[in-house]
């Protein structure tokens, strides 16, 4: 093969030699390196190859003729010792490969992984003992009682969060409302609309919506502060000071969601049952003093104070669960990401699941 200019990379074939010259670099192969490798795998690679014409070798071009000799070294080579070292490197890269599948590889991850879980509820226990020593010892010093802490934590989570409940909780009274009218509409049952809205919005949506919320917006916000702090040492620093971190940082969130996440839900109430009265009347002609007059009638103030307390187990829960994953943070970026993560996700698995166990335990209170 021949080639006008002597700086592009060109080989030749004689008799049983084939001779290598020009440069074989990535800026000179890189618009005929498919036509170079679709070339050069079509020559028997038992051939005598002679590279020591190059003017230069970069890995690019190295590669191109290590695919072309099937990954391994010709038998009969001739190059300088500066082309040797690199594709020897080249024998020394082995290609990715799966790991081999043990017969009880499963087995063997889902007991890592349950050994995993169980140290992390233990922790989760270990720390609530903790929470519960320091409130007690807060108790009978109350000078030492972090306030400043628990007020800055209400301030910064119960009115920043007010948009985002508004808006989830005005769709969700409109959906549910707007979802059942139609079905009221066809058996002559509109009134009922204020039980169906009433119930579901002050005694599970209400609180469910507004736990929910509160883990992603501001249980990832404690993981990442206690987390940002484990890496940047603070941690460290708090407890050369004598200062228990869970005092400062895990205790005053937990108060303060104890607090703050009950009014959260009253307003995510009052919002849901005014977008269900919206609907209520354009839908089904029920007039707006109608549906209050008969809401305390229609449920039972049982559902309302029920989602309250719902809203401070909650609270108490995300705060919980996002100490402890923020303590957990090793001091790497990568650390604190993952338990972020993890905050969100087991807190908010920990709020169905507990929804879900209250909801059959007064399945049949409250309800007329």
């Amino acid at each position: 093969m021949t080639d006008h200019n002597p700086q592009e990379p060109r080989w030749q074939l004689q008799e049983q030699t084939i001779t290598l010259s020009g440069r074989w670099t990535l800026r000179r192969l890189g618009g005929s390196f498919a036509r170079q490798q679709k070339m050069l795998s079509n020559i028997h690679a038992d051939l005598i190859w002679d590279l020591r014409n190059l003017e230069a070798l970069d890995s690019a071009g190295a590669l191109l003729l290590w695919q072309a000799w099937g990954n391994r070294f010709p038998e009969k080579i001739q190059l300088n010792d500066l082309h040797q070292a690199i594709f020897t490197r080249l024998a020394d890269l082995q290609p990715l490969t799966h790991p081999p599948r043990r017969p009880f590889q499963i087995l063997d991850a889902l007991g890592a992984f349950l050994v995993e879980t169980g140290g992390d509820l233990w922790g989760i226990f270990l720390l609530m003992g903790a929470l519960l020593l320091e409130f007690g010892r807060g108790l009978r010093h109350p000078r030492s009682f972090p306030w400043r802490e628990i007020s800055a934590t209400i301030v910064s989570t119960g009115p920043s969060s007010l948009p985002i409940l508004t808006l989830i909780g005005f769709l969700i009274g409109v959906v549910i409302s707007f979802q059942s009218a139609s079905t009221l509409a066809q058996y002559g049952a509109n009134i009922y609309i204020v039980n169906i809205a009433g119930l579901s919005i002050l005694r599970e949506f209400g609180p469910l919506i507004t736990a929910i919320i509160l883990s992603g917006r501001s249980g990832s916000a404690f993981t990442a502060q206690i987390g940002a702090m484990r890496v940047t040492e603070e941690l460290d620093a708090l407890r050369t000071f004598g200062i228990p971190p869970i005092r400062r940082l895990v205790l005053p969130k937990v108060i303060a969601l104890a607090l703050v996440v009950p009014l959260l839900v009253l307003w995510t109430d009052m919002v849901g049952i005014f977008g269900a009265m919206l609907v209520a009347k354009a839908n089904l002609g029920i007039s707006y003093h109608f549906f209050i007059q008969e809401m305390p009638v229609a449920v039972p103030s049982f559902n309302l104070w029920l989602g309250i307390i719902k809203g401070a187990v909650f609270g108490i829960l995300i705060a919980w669960i996002a100490g402890f994953h923020g303590l957990k943070v090793k001091p790497n970026t990568t650390s604190l990401s993952r338990e972020t993560t993890n905050s969100v996700v087991f807190s908010i698995t920990l709020v169905i699941l507990i929804d879900a166990i209250l909801a059959l335990v007064f399945a049949n209170t409250g309800i007329s």
